[in-house]
């Protein structure tokens, strides 16, 4: 029996996988513009805090240190809590790490990087599970992907919305603001629960010898491996360009705060129409060239970032923006739907579990790295061009497997 005709018995409950699709992207969507809250609003952060802005890569990378904390022992514990549950108390713990950001503490920014991390974390493994024992297996990249446009509407939410709350409100108030929206959020996914918190199994009650099985699991098989090889890279890609992408256009190229956030929303538009292509693409074709064709847009688009001057008009920089969030940002339906498929009969949740934590270890060096060749290069060119290379090494990883 295959991943997909396990999923079969529960393609006719149409109903369950469309709403859980559109509270899973809710979800998705707040839990992102929470990760990206004092990225946005670190230009004007930093001077009150007390700390420099190119610091932010330390505090994306610790929000993943968090994130892949949980990933593992919350593989086996989703499918026994339930997802809605789950994302309810995920986008609580956000919602305190937010909350720490306007206290303007200088110490507890790790705190608050930790609790949005191990808030965030789960959101996508468990949405990824509820998906793959729900949706039609003909249909699954796409359902992921329509999913996963989650992320980009909250990063561009982030980037619309934050700066000009910052302007208005203050920088606390606009991580206040964040924070509140993922309280209310919580509370409104109540009455979804007793129908999507229905959809159990492949649960355990936590064992500490059990933690680092969903790794074994990962490690143990080829086409997972491969897998999880792919996202540490793209989403050290993807973590990396989000969180310095408005320093970067505002400090170095020398545009204006709101002008830079507003490339960022429109990557992030262009995500979301970029996800649902790949995905159905995807469906219809392989996932191998879909993520090949991928990382070259991904190699094009960091190399066209670092030719853009003050001089350009802003509709050439936005068309560089939309290059980078039609590869750099859409790339996870694709990969969370192959990576259901890869996974052995009856272990989804703990396989997504353990991709996700290397996923998420990517995304803690990706941010860090780029801090540090920041600061020994004095320029971005190098972490960029890092980033780069790492894409164009995926894209012939994928290009050379001969695997079926």
């Amino acid at each position: 029996m295959s991943a997909k005709s396990e999923r079969s018995p529960k393609r006719a409950h149409t109903p369950n996988y469309i709403l859980a699709m559109v509270v899973t992207t809710a979800v998705q969507a707040v839990g992102a513009m929470g990760h990206m809250t004092l990225p946005v609003i670190a230009a004007v952060a930093a001077a009150d805090i007390g700390l420099s802005a190119s610091l932010i890569g330390i505090y994306s990378g610790l929000i993943f240190v968090g994130c892949a904390a949980v990933s593992l022992p919350m593989a086996g514990l989703v499918p026994r809590i339930g997802v809605i549950r789950t994302s309810q108390g995920a986008l609580l713990c956000t919602t305190g790490g937010l909350a720490l950001i306007a206290t303007g503490e200088p110490a507890l920014l790790v705190l608050s990087a930790l609790m949005v991390g191990a808030g965030y974390g789960p959101m996508t493994p468990s949405s990824s599970y509820l998906l793959a024992k729900t949706a039609p297996a003909d249909r699954l990249s796409l359902v992921m992907s329509i999913k996963q446009t989650g992320v980009p509407i909250g990063y561009g939410l982030a980037g619309l919305a934050l700066p000009y709350l910052a302007q208005v409100a203050g920088w606390r108030g606009a991580a206040l603001a964040a924070a509140g929206l993922g309280i209310a959020l919580a509370i409104a996914i109540e009455p979804t629960r007793r129908q999507l918190d229905s959809i159990r199994g492949e649960g355990q009650s936590f064992r500490w010898q059990n933690v680092l099985r969903p790794l074994a699991m990962v490690l143990s098989s080829p086409g997972l491996r491969r897998m999880a090889i792919c996202s540490l890279s793209f989403s050290g890609i993807q973590i990396g360009v989000a969180a310095f992408l408005v320093i970067y256009l505002h400090k170095i190229v020398g545009i204006g705060l709101t002008e830079a956030g507003t490339v960022l929303a429109i990557a992030n538009g262009a995500a979301i129409a970029g996800r649902i292509l790949w995905g159905a693409v995807a469906d219809r074709s392989s996932a191998k060239w879909v993520l090949i064709a991928l990382s070259a847009g991904m190699v094009a688009g960091l190399v066209l970032l670092l030719t853009i001057t003050k001089s350009w008009p802003f509709l050439a920089i936005a068309a560089v923006g939309v290059l980078i969030g039609a590869t750099v940002i859409s790339w996870n339906g694709v990969f969370l739907a192959e990576t259901a498929r890869q996974s052995p009969d009856g272990k989804i949740s703990e396989a997504m579990g353990g991709v996700m934590f290397l996923t998420f270890s990517g995304s803690v060096f990706g941010p860090p790295l780029l801090t540090g060749l920041l600061s020994l290069t004095g320029s971005y060119q190098a972490g960029f061009l890092a980033l780069a290379a790492a894409a164009f090494l995926t894209g012939l990883m994928f290009l050379f497997d001969r695997s079926r």
